[in-house]
């Protein structure tokens, strides 16, 4: 199905080195118009449109005319921010963390722009950022009891006020909070006065379950102003200003009042009294709004890949591990079209980056792999992306590849799931309609489970459980009538508002490259570099090959479509296409299994044809692509680690005819075509050195000799 893509007139679409603006969008399809060149046009369809997209010599810039992100481009030198090193990228998100939560506070009336009222805010300012960024949650492992935990320090009034202009002069841009100096390290200052310290005590002394008065809290907070000058008077030191008790009746004013109601009165409390109805947001556009979500699944079963249940014997079957899986979905709320699935074992940010990879993609090949009637097409770009405060959402990894990928990113407090109500339905759905068909299963919670006994009625592996979830969206859920959409399914919903609005256009092929994948260092060779036994080439590649004194780049693939990889020379990227042609479109996968294959078949082969691996990946029976498929939904995906591993077993590249037999056009006599056959260390016989008499003989290889008068 061709997607109806949705264009700006600030936007630019460069194919082919042309580079074209949209004029008009409307059903047939968009006309644009070429920069610098104005009253030439072209016309094309949206199938055209979409093909284009998924070139690699089509960029995609939204917004590329606007003023702000022209003046981004003229003061800063990346595009995304994962081309950032780790530690400036951090430091960018934080930046932008802070920024968004100065607006939002600033928003509702909590902080002015001044440096009286930013330096009374700034307790609640710092929460806020620490809160929006979540370092501490994202951690790899849990900080120990009296561990001590880094936090950064918010900057002064200046440079926050600095940050706050360039954020929205820059239509919210993260890029214009890279700093100017991070090429030559980053100097934190940090700095924090004691005397707001000691004030912002009336918060904590306040905040107490035997619910003091504020009289008594802003008298005990005087008190510690007093006991500090007795210490500071013993030191020599110079006195603190002891604080009137308006001012700090002022400073309580600005505390958080659900943090204070409960911490006075508890968290359920505090929950029910500060409780918001609403209807939710007003959602009309397809992908206009995203939510994302990670749920254990209310089934133990096999963690295994394993088809062979039923023919085990029952020791053997007693020794299979169990457990429960965790499941990402992801939701368009317009329609109620569930965009994207993963089977996860441990919520982790590698998996849901996986996962928000997919809503970009046509999976209808998964939903056939399954076996499914009805198609999963429901793609597009992304408009706004609603997660929860999960470790696995507010990592640097994932927060920094939606901040790549230009995507507004929104994490709603935790403990308020009715802010992401359309996710939380759909689990509450799927519990409902599919769990209970399913042997296993934990029901709700222990009191309803009562005796069942689902460890031993386990059952179901990975692939499996993964049929059965693609089959209840796929073929179930998106053609049942859904309830907040007027008894329309969402898949009649999906068709009636994309033919209406359009999608926004997935990120072209570059950005999605660079996004997404891991960096990955190959060395300059004279034919490219080198991935996954493919070499891949460029006019940009050739050049630094010749005068650029760094033999090493770096590149980015997608182990979708190895036909091309994206690769960093200097400060900017470029599309790299392999060498071999006849690779367009295979996944990693295939090319792992075709050269497992030929390595299998012809062991002694030191070095692989292109013809040789293709004709294998063409012999991959369509019952294992379906499993490659549907394997990449499962926890038995293929990882960075296992890339590498991968790419370390290829010690030779993959030749092409072209390379093989050197470009040379054969002639009618037989003799110039023959192959030259050389000793096995490459020397020919002319080169061969001789052996002494005194030497040792050497021990050769037995082998069957070649001979003309062979029948084979």
């Amino acid at each position: 199905m061709t997607l109806r893509f949705r264009f700006s007139n600030t936007d630019m679409i460069t194919t082919a080195g042309v580079a074209m603006r949209p004029l008009e969008i409307n059903d047939a399809g968009g006309t644009f118009e070429r920069v610098g060149q104005p009253g030439i046009t072209e016309a094309f369809s949206h199938q055209e449109l979409a093909e284009m997209m998924r070139r690699p010599d089509t960029t995609y810039f939204a917004g590329y005319f606007d003023r702000a992100a022209q003046q981004i481009r003229r003061s800063k030198p990346v595009e995304v921010i994962s081309e950032l090193p780790e530690k400036v990228s951090r430091l960018v998100i934080w930046r932008k963390a802070f920024c968004d939560a100065f607006l939002a506070l600033e928003a509702a009336g909590d902080i002015k722009r001044t440096q009286e009222a930013y330096d009374q805010a700034r307790a609640r300012l710092g929460a806020e950022t620490q809160r929006l960024v979540g370092e501490a949650a994202a951690a790899p492992k849990k900080a120990r009891p009296g561990e001590e935990i880094t936090i950064r320090g918010i900057p002064g009034s200046r440079t926050a006020f600095q940050w706050v202009r360039a954020y929205q002069a820059s239509s919210y841009s993260p890029l214009a909070l890279i700093p100017d100096t991070y090429r030559s390290g980053t100097r934190d200052r940090r700095w924090c006065p004691h005397a707001e310290a000691l004030m912002n005590q009336v918060v904590e002394i306040y905040a107490d379950t035997q619910r003091p008065t504020r009289v008594q809290a802003i008298k005990e907070t005087q008190a510690l102003f007093k006991e500090e000058n007795r210490r500071r008077a013993d030191a020599g030191a110079a006195p603190l200003v002891i604080p009137s008790a308006s001012s700090i009746q002022r400073r309580l004013d600005m505390a958080d009042p659900f943090y204070l109601y409960a911490k006075r009165h508890g968290a359920a409390a505090a929950a029910a009294h500060f409780t918001l109805f609403s209807i939710g947001p007003d959602v009309v556009r397809p992908i206009e709004r995203v939510e994302m979500d990670e749920n254990r699944l209310d089934v133990i079963s096999l963690l295994t890949l394993t088809g062979i249940w039923s023919h085990l014997p029952r020791e053997r079957q007693e020794r299979f591990e169990t457990g429960r899986r965790w499941l990402y979905i992801a939701i368009d709320c317009a329609t109620k079209c569930v965009v994207s699935m993963r089977l996860a074992e441990t919520p982790n940010s590698d998996d849901a980056i996986r996962a928000l990879r997919d809503i970009f993609e046509d999976k209808t090949h998964l939903a056939q792999a399954a076996a499914c009637e009805s198609t999963w097409h429901h793609h597009g770009g992304i408009g706004t992306l609603v997660s929860d405060m999960g470790p696995a959402f507010v990592s640097d990894d994932f927060q920094g590849t939606v901040s790549s990928l230009a995507i507004t990113a929104h994490l709603p407090h935790a403990g308020r799931p009715w802010l992401r109500g359309f996710i939380e339905s759909f689990f509450r759905t799927l519990g409902h309609q599919l769990m209970p068909l399913l042997a296993g299963r934990t029901f709700f919670h222990t009191v309803e489970r009562g005796d069942y006994p689902s460890e031993t009625l386990a059952c179901l592996c990975d692939n499996d459980l993964i049929k059965i979830l693609l089959t209840y969206i796929v073929d179930i859920y998106h053609n049942q009538p859904h309830g907040s959409l007027k008894g329309e399914t969402p898949n009649a919903a999906w068709a009636r508002l994309v033919s209406k609005h359009g999608t926004p256009p997935v990120p072209d092929g570059l950005t999605i490259r660079k996004a997404f994948r891991r960096p990955l260092i190959r060395k300059l060779r004279g034919d490219g570099v080198m991935f996954a036994g493919l070499t891949y080439s460029c006019e940009v590649l050739r050049e630094a090959f010749l005068h650029s004194p760094t033999r090493e780049v770096e590149i980015r693939a997608d182990l979708h479509d190895i036909g091309w990889i994206a690769v960093r020379v200097g400060a900017t990227w470029y599309p790299a296409m392999a060498n071999q042609p006849g690779f367009d479109g295979i996944t990693f996968e295939q090319l792992r299994e075709g050269i497992r294959s030929v390595r299998h078949k012809h062991k002694r082969g030191v070095e692989l044809d292109a013809p040789k691996v293709q004709r294998a990946i063409e012999k991959i029976s369509e019952a294992n692509r379906r499993a490659f498929a549907l394997r990449e939904l499962t926890p038995f995906h293929v990882t960075d680690e296992e890339v590498e591993r991968s790419q370390a077993a290829l010690h030779y590249p993959i030749r092409s005819d072209e390379m093989r037999l050197g470009q040379i056009t054969p002639s009618t006599n037989l003799l110039d075509d023959a192959i030259s056959i050389t000793p096995r260390n490459g020397q020919s016989e002319a080169e061969a050195p001789v052996s002494k008499p005194s030497d040792p003989p050497e021990q050769r290889e037995r082998r069957k000799r070649w001979r003309f008068d062979d029948e084979e």
